[in-house]
């Protein structure tokens, strides 16, 4: 394997497509999310990536800091970032309002040699239509995801316990009940807690799907306080209250899988991106982990998330550094990045999934513990029905309106405030109703 990579970086260097030169010194900025894989890309490109006068700043931000500061610097129409590293949800809307590139332009400027080494044909489709706009793409998936189920078969076997391939919300409960063990320190499940949209908002949005809830009718009326809203959120709190990490509210994902790593944890629903550093060189739990569907109740199929990380190009940036930038985002989602991710890791940690069909070709990568749940996961879902019922809205964990992204740090804030009993479910459900019943009238949904 060793000697295989080794001849590969040594092929790429050869390449007369290697990193371009630039006239005159730029640094080009861009900030990522605290997360594994973009933490190792920061890593890498400090090590490997080589372009003559051109100096790489990345910044690794919490996410919901990340998304304050790059939706303020967008709508502002700032400088301070040359990449943005966005999702789906943001990328839909920022197109539109011109707040992110059009990057086609600079894919025709490729010369034949650099159209072949990217080789588009080799994305996967789904990723990049959720960050296009009118079959134009305005961004570079780094790495995507769905969402699954993670349990600790140590643990299971522990108990004599068994977990269903497709199992469904009550039996994640009652799995997580007997697994819970306070007194020895162990936690039968856990979940972001944390507050915000792209927080607890994330897995806690596919449980109203699950549920067979929704937040909109056809006619756009709210449709939070609905007895399938009520069953999402109880399942959720009784969970984290019953079965659950003492500190609820304080946990992201990244706590998440601190707890899942140091094998005291049962089970945790996340996203297949989480996997990696469950399967590290460091962790307790490596070789020990199981991976299935989603849980799901009244809707049995697409009840996960699909999300992508983005780059996408500043349109205020001066154009050098566009250039130089563009160049870079191709470097960081290229074959190339791939080869050098498994360097750099040889656990395959740090590769980032769910872009490239051909790094699910690569024999290492296929035999890596997650992958074949990870595989099934990503090309069972349909993020353009993400209910049980019609809906006037697109997107699995989230609704791909502006408006969402204040009316989901509310609902998630009315969720935190449940959970720790400051409301009640009645006061909660009716807080979130108003919420979504504002965005309609605001938002001119109804006709």
């Amino acid at each position: 394997m060793k000697k295989y990579l080794a001849s590969i970086v040594i092929f790429l260097l050869a390449l007369s497509i290697a990193a371009p030169s630039f006239a005159a010194p730029v640094t080009i900025n861009i900030a990522v999310a605290n997360n594994y894989i973009s933490q190792a890309l920061s890593r890498i490109a400090t090590a490997e990536y080589k372009a003559e006068g051109v100096t790489v700043s990345i910044s690794v931000l919490p996410e919901n800091d990340l998304r304050q500061r790059l939706t303020a610097e967008a709508s502002t129409g700032g400088a301070a970032y040359d990449i943005y590293y966005i999702g789906p949800y943001e990328a839909q809307t920022w197109a539109r309002n011109g707040w992110i590139e059009n990057l086609e332009p600079y894919f025709e400027k490729l010369t034949p040699e650099e159209k072949a080494w990217y080789d588009r044909d080799d994305l996967i489709k789904g990723m990049v239509q959720s960050v296009s706009l009118d079959g134009k793409a305005y961004g570079t998936p780094f790495y995507g995801e769905g969402s699954f189920l993670m349990y600790n078969k140590e643990l299971f076997a522990a108990k004599g316990l068994t977990m269903p391939e497709r199992p469904t919300w009550d039996e994640v409960y009652e799995l997580a009940k007997k697994i819970h063990d306070p007194s020895n320190g162990i936690v039968g499940m856990t979940m972001r807690g944390a507050p915000g949209w792209g927080m607890s908002g994330a897995p806690f949005v596919t449980m109203v799907n699950a549920f067979g809830g929704k937040f909109f009718d056809m006619d756009w009326n709210a449709t939070v306080d609905t007895p399938e809203q009520r069953a999402a959120w109880s399942m959720y709190k009784k969970i984290l209250r019953e079965a659950g990490q003492p500190d609820i509210l304080s946990y992201t994902y990244n706590e998440c899988v601190a707890l899942m790593q140091s094998g005291k944890c049962g089970m945790y629903y996340d996203a297949t991106s989480i996997a990696p550093p469950l399967e590290g060189a460091d962790s307790v739990v490596r070789g020990k982990m199981g991976y299935v569907y989603a849980p799901h109740d009244k809707l049995e199929r697409n009840n996960a998330w699909l999300w992508n990380w983005t780059m996408c190009l500043n349109p205020k940036a001066e154009q050098a550094k566009k250039d130089a930038a563009f160049k870079f985002m191709l470097w960081a989602t290229s074959k190339d990045y791939v080869a050098l991710a498994l360097k750099h890791d040889d656990t395959g940690s740090s590769i980032p999934p769910a872009v490239r069909s051909s790094t699910y070709k690569m024999p290492f990568y296929a035999a890596i513990p997650y992958v074949d749940a990870e595989l099934a996961v990503l090309e069972s879902m349909d993020f353009t029905k993400p209910c049980l019922d019609p809906v006037p809205y697109v997107g699995l964990q989230y609704i791909a309106i502006p408006e969402f992204a204040d009316a989901g740090d509310k609902m998630t804030q009315n969720l935190a405030d449940y959970v720790v009993d400051n409301i009640t479910l009645d006061e909660a459900i009716k807080r979130t109703q108003e919420v979504f019943e504002a965005v309609a009238e605001d938002g001119a949904y109804k006709d």
